[in-house]
């Protein structure tokens, strides 16, 4: 399984976005409030990356287990 640590800051806070600045080359991703309820601007914040389900695996799925298994389950 490959696994990758991405790091960033928190730029700033827009309405229900939390916006992340990944590399000096400009990356930016925006993320929902809602997973990250209590980040400050200019927290260090880390993402663990990994790949859960390779895509041939994927296609086997039926609609309703590939959404079930997206779901977000905050104690996870």
């Amino acid at each position: 399984m490959r696994k990758l640590q991405i790091r960033g800051v928190v730029d700033r806070i827009e309405g229900d976005k939390i916006i992340v600045l990944l590399t000096d080359e400009g990356i930016v991703v925006h993320w929902p409030r809602q997973f990250l309820p209590d980040v400050n601007e200019s927290d260090i914040i880390c993402f663990d990356v990994k790949m859960e389900v390779p895509a041939r695996e994927v296609k086997k799925m039926s609609p309703k287990s590939l959404l079930e298994r997206l779901a977000w389950h905050p104690d996870y």
